[in-house]
């Protein structure tokens, strides 16, 4: 009986003399030269022993995951950091006249703990309470409640030409997209009676409003129609601090009036080709997606006949397709009477088997 009252004295009396051998290098588990990263880092790892949330009922686990919450509070902000490092304890007892009573105070809503810990638990840093520690700890604020929520995904159409798909271009598109509340700066929370948040009324917690905005994007060379490109962090907000969703844009590529597209890279296209030229043989030219090329037409070239360019294709950044022409010979719609006598001629002269066409 009296080793279980001891106990409990104990913890009761703990949050009274809490600063005097607070270390939040020590309680992160790092040294004084751990860059931002290094503590990001082990601050997530022992977030993710000690979470109420991985550990619930456990009061211990709880108590560390507050201590670790600070330490990380001062450590990740450079101010706190620096005055931490040169005045030591006196920190928390007044030397760096923080929190209005002349020490430090921790304030849970002083940095987005969603930001850190979103991957790791859904979104939010965890609903519970982080008072409880006395003077040092925030005086009982509830932080975390609701838990954040990652904002949903957003499809939108875009047409692009033919040509742009085939060559990729930079574009401009108009989104509801979210962006920073300008009423609280993106923390979604605003001060209230006795210093205690209250929610933005504005964006409604979230940290984020939808405006109409012009975005930029690339749609990358080779782009096929029915895909989609992925905006990162342009979907719809996240509610209570969590990170916006994404915006997918299936993008339609419009025909075009000379060339198609087969399933792969290589592209198509139809020229027309007089009739003396095809007997005769000539040199045409020929349009390609990147300009006008000359293209040697051999003599009695056939309607129908299919020439490949070779690297004329779609080009993407592996591999680059070929362009097919095919030929389709225009005959002569009116003939004069000198010009009948002459193809009448030529017929006798330079027959053509019906059976070998």
């Amino acid at each position: 009986m009296r080793r279980r009252l001891r106990t409990k004295v104990r913890r009761r009396l703990r949050p009274v003399n809490y600063f005097m051998s607070f270390d939040p290098y020590k309680t992160l588990g790092v040294d004084n030269k751990a860059s931002p990263e290094d503590l990001k880092k082990a601050y997530r790892t022992l977030a993710r022993k000690y979470h109420p949330d991985v550990r619930p009922g456990d009061k211990e686990a709880e108590e560390k995951f507050k201590e670790i919450s600070q330490a990380y509070d001062i450590l990740s902000d450079k101010e706190k950091r620096a005055a931490y490092d040169s005045q030591g304890q006196d920190f928390f007892t007044g030397g760096a006249s923080r929190g209005g009573n002349g020490g430090y105070q921790f304030d849970p809503g002083s940095f987005n703990f969603a930001d850190i810990l979103g991957d790791l638990f859904g979104g939010g840093g965890g609903g519970f309470d982080f008072g409880g520690m006395g003077g040092g700890m925030g005086g009982g604020r509830t932080f975390g409640q609701p838990r954040a929520r990652r904002g949903v995904d957003v499809e939108q159409q875009v047409s692009v030409s033919f040509r742009d798909a085939v060559l990729g271009r930079e574009m401009s598109i108009k989104v509801n997209a979210p962006a920073t509340c300008p009423h609280c700066g993106g923390r979604g929370t605003l001060p209230g009676d006795g210093g205690r948040p209250k929610k933005c009324p504005a964006c409604r917690g979230n940290g984020a409003v939808t405006t109409l905005q012009t975005i930029k994007t690339r749609v990358p060379a080779g782009f096929e129609s029915g895909k989609k490109l992925k905006l990162k962090g342009k979907g719809g907000p996240g509610e209570n601090g969590g990170r916006a969703g994404d915006l997918f844009l299936v993008v339609n590529v419009e025909p075009d009036p000379v060339f198609t597209r087969d399933a792969g890279l290589n592209l198509h296209e139809e020229m027309r080709l007089g009739l003396y030229d095809a007997l005769l043989g000539a040199t045409a030219e020929v349009e390609t997606i990147g300009g006008k090329i000359s293209l040697k037409i051999p003599a009695g070239t056939q309607n129908g006949a299919r020439f490949k360019i070779k690297g004329k294709g779609v080009k993407t950044d592996e591999k680059t397709g070929d362009l097919y022409v095919t030929v389709k010979v225009v005959l002569p719609t009116k003939l004069s009477p000198e010009a009948r006598e002459l193809l009448e001629e030529l017929r006798e002269k330079a027959p053509v088997a019906a059976e070998g066409l």
